[in-house]
């Protein structure tokens, strides 16, 4: 692997998007070339500096309402002008389509009286006023959250799904300290999902890590993020029987050697 391969896992490492097939090829090359750990350092700046000066912006409240009602009010949706339903035993003659001004009347041809036609005209813009507002509140809408409308599902809420339906799906739990902490995993799906609860938040300026163990050989599987409640999910995707998954106390970011530098608090194997 030569440098600018490194440069590119460092920097997907830091955003924590690399496979564990990357994982441990990022471990290997940083092993074989400890005068790159200068590039992972740089990259973990990078991305906290990011992290912290960017600030979560939350949708206006009724967003969604206002565009909703605006559009049900739009003249489109008004009663009388909604296509007739097809008869389905004998084909009848297509409707003819409607002009422009069947639907908006101040879209027909200008009358001669100059008065009536600049009333006219002044209500035209009005109407191809409310269209533009209609299309730059349909466009603001596509880019806010609307309450799972069209939200992507979660993939460790996916895996962990089909690691419990799956007919030979396992589990196991031990305690770490107050809080617990389960594997859940299933052979046949090549899937497992680490989960705590009542998991106290990690030191300041350090982060839990979390490791896929397989034989001696320890996987970045990334940093985990526990919620107020203590509560986390990570994804072991291609996990095998006998892999096992453990946590250790890392700086802020991940372990910046690819490697654990600190006995794991809890382990929890498969076997």
């Amino acid at each position: 692997m030569n440098e600018q391969q490194f440069r590119e896992l460092s920097a997907a490492r830091a955003l924590h998007a690399l496979s564990p097939e990357e994982e441990q090829s990022f471990s290997e090359a940083l092993a074989a070339h400890p005068e790159w750990l200068e590039v992972v350092d740089e990259d973990r700046e990078t991305v906290a500096a990011i992290a912290v000066s960017t600030p979560e912006v939350a949708p206006p409240a009724g967003a969604r309402a206002a565009i909703l009602d605006l559009i049900a009010r739009s003249p489109q949706f008004e009663a009388g002008h909604e296509p007739e339903p097809r008869a389905e035993a004998t084909p009848t003659p297509r409707p003819t389509p409607a002009r422009p001004g069947d639907l908006v009347p101040e879209l027909i041809e200008e009358p001669d009286d100059p008065e009536l036609a600049f009333k006219r005209s002044r209500r035209k813009a009005a109407w191809f006023g409310l269209a533009a507002s209609v299309a730059v509140l349909l466009a603001i809408a596509l880019a806010l959250p609307m309450g799972g409308i069209v939200a992507p599902q979660d993939p460790v809420s996916v895996a962990l799904q089909q690691v419990e339906s799956a007919p030979d799906s396992q589990s196991t739990t031990v305690s770490v300290g107050s809080a617990e902490a389960t594997l859940h995993w299933s052979d046949s799906t090549q899937q497992a999902v680490f989960m705590t609860d009542g998991m106290e938040a990690a030191p300041e300026n350090h982060d839990y890590e979390v490791w896929l163990v397989r034989g001696d050989q320890p996987i970045s599987l990334g940093v985990m993020h526990a919620d107020a409640n203590g509560g986390a999910a990570v994804l072991a995707e291609g996990f095998t029987p006998g892999d096992a998954l453990a946590v250790t106390v890392e700086d802020r970011g991940g372990s910046p050697t690819g490697a654990p530098t600190t006995d794991p608090i809890v382990v929890v194997a498969s076997a």
